[in-house]
């Protein structure tokens, strides 16, 4: 019983003694380092002043040269029929 008396009185004294202490500033956390991947480092290396996407509709294209085709094959019989 003594024991417990004795540490239940020390832990009250430290209590105290923590209470009256300064506390301490928060420990400031340095940024870490990430590992950057191959593609970002990539994408920081380069030296692009504007980037440009163009989109093709490959099916219109492809209606357009179809209708070409048709077209001159066309006009070569014709060609062909009026010289004969």
């Amino acid at each position: 019983a003594d024991k417990k008396l004795a540490a239940e009185k020390k832990a009250a004294a430290d209590k105290k003694a923590a209470a009256q202490r300064k506390p301490t500033p928060p420990i400031r956390q340095l940024p870490t380092k990430t590992n950057k991947t191959v593609s970002e480092k990539r994408k920081e290396g380069r030296q692009e002043f504007i980037k440009v996407s163009v989109y093709v509709d490959t099916g219109k294209i492809l209606g357009i040269v179809s209708l070409g085709v048709v077209a001159s094959v066309l006009l070569i019989t014709a060609l062909a029929f009026f010289v004969s």
